[in-house]
């Protein structure tokens, strides 16, 4: 069965929001946490920047082309003027916790993908230092449909 990109960014999305404290942002994935106004406390955004066929495989209108997709998440965590350093270790628990709910093994999310976390692409401190904000790459392998 084909997955669409569509559908494996909302479902990731969705087990997200199931993590106590975390919320879906109103922007989307590019804008989020470049955008001062788009950055709140344990707000996230889901992405998906390519989505590219698995070499040496053939790709048949009928049968869909085998395909990984990146899927990014970025997430922000508010850094605590007097505990700066507590607030950073909150920020890696965050991710744990975001790794997490994406690699739990769960029907609705792997359905008609297998998705595997590829690293953590960036932990970084904004030039104010209000915001950690972190982005989490994962890879989907999945049929995309051509027909």
């Amino acid at each position: 069965m084909a997955a669409t990109v569509k559908s494996l960014r909302q479902r990731v999305e969705t087990a997200i929001d199931a993590v106590t404290g975390f919320s879906p942002a109103k922007h989307p994935y590019n804008v989020f946490g470049r955008d001062p106004a788009s950055v709140l406390h344990k707000r996230f955004a889901v992405g998906v920047p390519r989505t590219e066929p698995v070499p040496n495989r053939r790709q048949k209108t009928a049968d869909g082309a085998v395909c990984n997709t990146a899927l990014g998440v970025t997430y922000c965590i508010r850094v605590k003027p007097k505990d700066q350093v507590a607030s950073y270790d909150e920020s890696l628990d965050a991710e744990a916790e975001i790794i997490k709910a994406v690699m739990a093994e769960s029907t609705a999310l792997r359905a008609d993908a297998s998705i595997s976390f590829a690293g953590v692409v960036m932990r970084e401190v904004d030039p104010a230092g209000e915001w950690i904000i972190g982005e989490i790459e994962f890879t989907a392998l999945h049929i995309l449909d051509l027909d």
